[in-house]
């Protein structure tokens, strides 16, 4: 269409300068993300690096001055800080003029900053009266790219390739922007705590990959029109974990895949722990069952369906006690235990060392040295009743009596792998540009690429 009327070839741009203002005014606004730090406590520690203004909710502001402060909610249901009453919702924020030289790189302590129980942020902060007027909860207002930075840095390695670490940041970014238009609260987006995507401000980010990072900054992946779950871990153990069996539903883009996690050095763990600290954390607990007799779980190499996910990771173990029993879910189970993931088989063994010194002598009789043989725990032999009731597995009772967990992977499996994203981008053709597109469409298939910002 020509416009060929002056008046509305006017109104054309009008629209059009309108328009683009907006877009860029919400491509702002969307930088911005907000992290639960505290969330519905009795109070916490805040250290100030330098005067700021509390602004409440009416407008009304007070100014902080420099220096450590113990936060809390008092009776009447207000904000204690500085000696100060302040209401929910109020933010503190650095005077522009300090703020403009915010970018903390390399431990800079020259710069503003927000200490919140010893963990250092930059942002802005947010305190809020939560659980019924009697608790604390602080959100760090953060720049979307320094979120970004500080999860990716233990989740990578500023020696790897340049495609996986973009690849580990679009995953990260993604997974933000996601809980941006689906928060996990009403006043944040994201825990900071999340096991997978750790956010721990300052002393997390590392300025190699963060420069790295930048080169896909603003960009995200999105599914069918909306923002893309790009869940992600540390190493699934050679086969990505589908969203039906980690999340309970069907996600297309979340489906289980090869992995090359092959050089993380856990990729196969193991763990023994006595059957008497499992007794007393199952009773710490909550599962007071008393002494352990006995307990259930298919071998990974014989799966059941009834306690074992098709992908060979645990959905339940039964454990027996003298007092009564409890059949726990495989995570909690993990968790309670720290075990690296719930992809394990469980065997009982009698205490035995990791080697044996064996002397090494000369023709002679004469001892010249020692050769270490590494000892290869197996388990005991099954019996013949467990050929009649599978994944029964009886214990001895004896003090020493021990439980050896052998697993393979690390997390939640589900997702990109910080692993498999370097083992692709080792193995990367030459020369191939923008690899690190490949990678995501491995992981996360039929997603797309949108620059939000």
């Amino acid at each position: 269409m020509i416009l060929k009327n002056s008046f509305w070839r006017q109104c054309f741009r009008v629209c059009v300068i309108l328009i683009a203002l907006y877009s860029s005014a919400f491509a702002q606004a969307s930088a911005d993300f907000d992290v639960g730090l505290v969330n519905s406590q009795f109070s916490a520690e805040i250290v100030v690096a330098g005067s700021l203004t509390a602004t409440e909710p009416d407008g009304t502001k007070t100014l902080i001055e420099k220096g450590k402060y113990f936060v809390s909610v008092n009776q009447d249901g207000k904000i204690s800080l500085a000696d100060q009453q302040l209401s929910s919702g109020t933010v503190l924020a650095y005077a522009e003029s300090e703020d403009k030289d915010s970018e903390v790189t390399g431990g800079d302590r020259g710069h503003k900053y927000f200490t919140v129980n010893r963990q250092d942020y930059r942002g802005v902060l947010k305190l809020y009266v939560t659980g019924e007027g009697k608790s604390l909860t602080i959100v760090n207002q953060v720049p979307l790219e320094y979120y970004v930075n500080s999860v990716l840095g233990p989740k990578s390695s500023p020696i790897w390739p340049d495609e996986a670490i973009k690849a580990q940041a679009i995953a990260v970014r993604s997974l933000a922007w996601y809980y941006t238009q689906y928060p996990e609260s009403g006043l944040f987006s994201v825990r900071a705590v999340n096991p997978e995507t750790f956010y721990g401000g300052i002393r997390n980010e590392n300025k190699n990959i963060t420069e790295v990072a930048a080169k896909t900054a603003g960009q995200v992946l999105y599914y069918n029109g909306k923002p893309a779950m790009t869940y992600s871990c540390e190493s699934s153990g050679g086969m990505t974990v589908g969203s039906l069996e980690a999340l309970g539903k069907a996600i297309p883009y979340l489906q289980p895949v090869e992995d090359y996690d092959g050089d993380c050095p856990n990729a196969t763990w193991e763990k023994r722990i006595p059957v008497a600290t499992i007794s007393r954390i199952l009773e710490q607990n909550g599962h007071k069952i008393g002494r352990l007799r006995s307990y259930r779980l298919s071998d990974s190499s014989k799966p059941s369906t009834r306690d074992r996910h098709p992908s060979g990771r645990v959905k339940l173990i039964y454990w027996q006690g003298e007092t009564g029993g409890v059949t726990m879910d495989g995570k909690e189970f993990a968790d309670m235990l720290a075990l690296s993931s719930t992809c394990f088989d469980a065997f009982i063994v009698d205490p035995v060392p990791d080697k044996l010194d064996v002397p090494i002598e000369n023709g002679y009789g004469i001892e010249i040295g020692k050769k270490e043989i590494p000892i290869e725990i197996k388990g005991r032999e099954k019996s013949s009743w467990q050929s009649a009731i599978p994944g029964f597995h009886f214990l001895n009772g004896t003090k020493d009596e021990t439980v050896l967990f052998k697993g393979k992977g690390i997390g939640s499996g589900i997702g990109l792998s910080k692993w498999g994203a370097k083992g692709m981008a080792d193995n990367a053709p030459e020369q191939s540009a923008d690899y690190y597109k490949t990678i995501l469409q491995h992981y996360y298939p039929g997603t797309y690429l949108v620059s939000v910002y």
